[in-house]
């Protein structure tokens, strides 16, 4: 047979409030965002595992507020953070994603922020996939000024979360996902966002390169063939 060529076209992801699927795992993650407008506290911090739905609850609280998303790494050399400091700019919201990989050069201008955001400035949310007390952080205030943020894990998935997960990761392709495909998946795969979203990406590749419909049959061989079974531990 031969394959079609595969264009990698861009997917229409969901990101809309309706469209985050709430469980056991991150109901609490969704609770801070929804009332994160009337929050007492001005440093909110969510953390959780690769595509575990941070960026989209972060897109989410966008949607709401005038929010700010910027990196961790790289903050001490941007102009908005500055203009935050100096109090020339006033959103409602500053977003950090990314607090894992922040740099050394970084942490004195995050330690300023957190202590803005304290009396009276720009709140903050910040978002990492490591809670505080497992980050490098050099600066020693700043590690402790992190390990006093209140912060909220976003766990790993049940079977029914799961299953909504990859029924949304192939409505973002526009793709009707067959329930016994979905039946098959769920024992077979890890429980990991960023993995599921990539075993999706490769199913959808596969069904287009050999025009076939997604079926048990095609989804077997990409787990096959990118070992994407889970581990028996």
């Amino acid at each position: 047979m031969t394959e079609q060529l595969v264009l990698d076209l861009p997917q229409r992801v969901a990101l809309a409030r309706d469209m985050f699927l709430v469980a056991d795992s991150n109901a609490e993650a969704v609770a801070l965002i929804d009332g994160f407008a009337g929050a007492k506290n001005p440093v909110q911090w969510i953390y959780g595992p690769a595509g575990s739905g941070k960026t989209h609850l972060a897109a989410v609280l966008a949607n709401q507020m005038d929010a700010v998303l910027v990196m961790a790494r790289g903050l001490a050399d941007r102009h908005r953070i500055a203009d935050i400091l100096a109090g020339h700019s006033s959103p409602d919201v500053l977003i950090i994603d990314g607090l894992d990989d922040v740099a050394r050069s970084d942490e004195e201008v995050l330690f300023h922020l957190l202590n803005h955001a304290r009396n009276g400035g720009v709140p903050l949310l910040i978002l990492s996939r490591a809670p505080a007390a497992r980050l490098d952080i050099g600066l020693a205030d700043l590690a402790s000024r992190l390990k006093a943020v209140p912060a909220v894990a976003l766990g790993l998935p049940d079977d029914g979360l799961v299953a909504g997960l990859l029924g949304k990761l192939f409505a973002d392709r526009q793709l009707r996902l067959d329930p016994r495909v979905t039946d098959y998946l769920l024992p077979r795969i890890d429980r990991d966002y960023a993995a599921m979203g990539r075993l999706v990406t490769e199913i959808d590749k596969a069904a287009l390169a050999q025009k076939r419909a997604i079926t048990v049959p095609l989804v077997a061989s990409v787990l096959e063939c990118h070992h994407f079974v889970a581990d028996d531990d």
